[in-house]
């Protein structure tokens, strides 16, 4: 059967679904992912069918440099939220060149509700994977602010009114797209009780052991585990990494992925400082930020451009980076602490998460951080209580198969078959 799969963002969206759509295609399903284009040859190279949507998350990064890098909540979701309404546009037609021959929809993140309106419309059936628990708990905050203590009926309210606030203000995109597809508008109360939206199924790619079962979760919430594509068995690092990682101690990666921060240079000179004053050596990951523009290369401190996470984070001691869902499981899977230094977003509450189960430290604040915080930080990472929970934590977790998983609870919903 064919499958869609639609989902926008950065590599931390877009490489879980990937490994996702490679698992139903190795079960003989033919699998069409629709998503940016500067994805297209990684999902091609997958073996994937690609399918563009207009979702430039770089070129926004880029463009809004200062509302993206931690600054200011509110002006980050302004910010994605007029390009969203910039982007939508293009996706009713987009999305229906995408769903030829589709037999089942599965939607994530900006795009889970074109997913979910296309389904409707051929009348096929949906499901969520999420890569967030956006569901409420009284246990879990909600996911897009900067986490703080509350009681368990103070989460429940919060979450209610921030979802409803958001429906709110994104309302007219998502039935501007049903209406470009011949559908009826959702209503005022949102589209949580649509069979084909967020009243269905759900898969969470993410581990069980990093965010419990919540007891107030229905059970049309699966939790698989992550989406992770294995790296090559043949994997070779580029010599000067490989060198350096032979010369010394393991190092700490410190990077921030896909974040553009619109103070790179100062970014880069608390990373140096913090390298000195540590003692530790350090690997950094260059990133969108282009650090390297700012960065020597040394005995202790070498910048690197794009490697496999789950390659490279086997060869560390300790990571430091901004907590985006990928990167923070990255981390888990390989047994590392965390020192996080969120920018936006999700990334708040997984540093928040992270700690809570003890394989991290107190998140950093990018606004105020200095070589010295970061040094320190770095240190009370290497404390042994800390290494062996997150030895502990990446066991567990990479005895779990997500995809795996998330392929046996479809075929349980009965939305695929799967050869036996």
């Amino acid at each position: 059967m064919t499958i869609v799969i639609m989902t926008v963002g950065t590599e931390g969206d877009i490489r879980p679904h990937i490994a996702l759509g490679a698992g139903l295609a190795a079960k003989g399903h033919a699998v069409r992912l629709a998503a940016d284009p500067g994805f297209a040859p990684a999902i091609r190279q997958a073996g994937l069918e690609f399918a563009p949507l207009t979702a430039d998350f770089a070129g926004m990064m880029r463009a809004h440099p200062q509302a993206l890098d931690g600054r200011s909540g509110a002006a980050a979701a302004r910010v994605v939220m007029e390009e969203t309404r910039r982007m939508a546009q293009f996706w009713p037609e987009q999305g229906l060149a995408a769903a030829r021959n589709a037999r089942l929809f599965i939607g994530s993140g900006n795009v889970t509700l074109l997913a979910a309106s296309l389904a409707e419309r051929a009348g096929v059936p949906f499901v969520q994977t999420q890569l967030q628990p956006l569901d409420a708990s009284r246990a879990l905050p909600p996911v897009w602010f900067r986490p703080h203590p509350l009681p368990g009926a103070a989460n429940l309210l919060l979450h209610a009114a921030l979802r409803q606030t958001a429906w709110v203000l994104t309302r007219s995109i998502a039935n501007s797209v049903r209406q470009s597809l011949g559908l009826s508008p959702y209503g005022l109360r949102g589209p949580w009780h649509n069979p084909h939206a967020t009243g269905g199924r759900i898969l969470y790619g993410f581990s069980q052991h990093v965010v419990p079962r919540q007891p107030e979760w229905p059970a049309r919430i699966a939790m698989p585990g992550y989406f992770v594509t294995p790296p090559a068995a043949e994997y070779q690092p580029p010599a000067d990494l490989a060198a350096f990682l032979k010369a010394g101690e393991k190092p700490v990666y410190i990077g921030f992925g896909s974040m553009l921060s619109a103070e790179a240079e100062r970014l880069a000179a608390l990373v140096r400082d913090a390298a000195r004053i540590s003692g530790l050596r350090v690997l950094v990951s260059s990133g969108w930020s282009n650090l390297r523009r700012f960065l020597d290369n040394t005995p202790d401190l070498h910048v690197i451009d794009t490697i496999p996470h789950e390659w490279l984070f086997r060869q560390v001691r300790l990571a430091v980076h901004h907590c985006g869902a990928g990167t923070s499981a990255a981390a888990v899977r390989a047994g590392i602490p965390t020192v996080p230094v969120p920018f936006v977003g999700d990334q708040f509450f997984w540093g928040w998460q992270l700690g809570r189960i003890g394989v991290a430290t107190r998140t950093q604040d990018m606004r105020t951080l200095t070589g010295q915080h970061l040094a320190e930080a770095m240190q009370q990472a290497t404390h042994p209580t800390m290494t062996d929970a997150a030895r502990t934590l990446g066991q567990k977790v990479r005895a779990e198969n997500g995809v795996a998983r998330a392929i046996s609870q479809m075929k349980d919903w009965g939305l695929i078959e799967v050869p036996s």
